[in-house]
């Protein structure tokens, strides 16, 4: 169960209460075409931590959609997580969430305690052809296209089929969602490369890769683990873009394992 909170910067966060550890809050921010209900999979494998979902989209209420909408929303974030805690956090990102990640960390607020970046990479150099043609259609749609365009953007993120419940739910989020602030952050994203600051990112980092990514490459985890001076990874099989999703016991023990909390 999530508790709705409104941050001061805008956000949305969707906070779940932990055991009263005091193990670091995880903080997750979804990938694009995506929504926080995403990491509820794993928040549900791993109730004892604190979790922050951050919902991104919520960002267009206060975020002009223009050239620095990827920067702004960034910055949103670090907001809302100085705003919700002081203590360090883990923060993890998938895909456009794991890009955002990687700049904060290497901005270095707020304090990290650990980075997990998931399918994700430094550039956008390098994704996918057919991923890409599939986010293009949507996009060249202006914020009308069909439903089914909106579900196979939903589908490239997971290797398999969500429940058609589940997948109305995250059809839904993405429909609703504001389509300028949409593209402007996207543009941000196919723009962006950190791929020199990498070695700025300070704290420990586990880069997770579904085998079956429709995105992301094993080069993006080669580049993620040559910048980054202490980071691991894991690529789990049969999982896509969003492993959470696909396969959230494999990604809870992933996560375990480098965060060293029993199962």
């Amino acid at each position: 169960m999530t508790v709705l909170r409104r941050s001061a910067s805008g956000l949305d966060l969707h906070v779940h209460a932990g055991d009263g550890s005091a193990a670091a809050p995880i903080v997750a921010l979804h990938p694009w075409f995506g929504c926080w209900q995403f990491w509820l999979p794993v928040v549900e494998l791993m109730p004892e931590r604190d979790w922050v979902l951050v919902d991104m989209y919520s960002g267009a209420g206060t975020i002009p959609a223009d050239d620095g909408a990827f920067d702004a929303l960034a910055a949103a974030i670090t907001s809302a997580i100085e705003e919700y805690t002081d203590q360090p956090v883990v923060l993890m990102g998938n895909s456009t969430g794991g890009l955002l990640a990687q700049v904060i960390a290497i901005a270095g607020r707020p304090a990290l305690d650990s980075l997990v970046l998931v399918g994700t990479g430094a550039t956008a150099a390098g994704v996918k052809a057919p991923f890409r043609a599939t986010l293009g259609e949507w996009l060249d749609a202006g914020g009308t296209a069909a439903p089914a365009s909106t579900a196979a953007v939903v589908r490239s993120l997971v290797y398999r089929d969500p429940s058609a419940e589940d997948m109305a739910l995250y059809a839904e989020a993405v429909e609703t969602a504001d389509y300028p602030f949409l593209s402007a952050v996207l543009r941000g994203v196919l723009g962006g490369d950190v791929v020199d600051e990498l070695p700025q990112i300070s704290v420990p980092t586990l880069v997770v890769r579904g085998a079956e990514d429709a995105a992301r490459t094993e080069e993006h985890v080669a580049t993620l683990m040559a910048g980054i001076p202490d980071c691991r990874a894991v690529e789990i099989p049969l999982a896509g873009h969003s492993p959470m999703v696909d396969t959230p016991r494999e990604f809870d023990e992933a996560l375990r394992g480098f965060l060293g909390d029993e199962a």
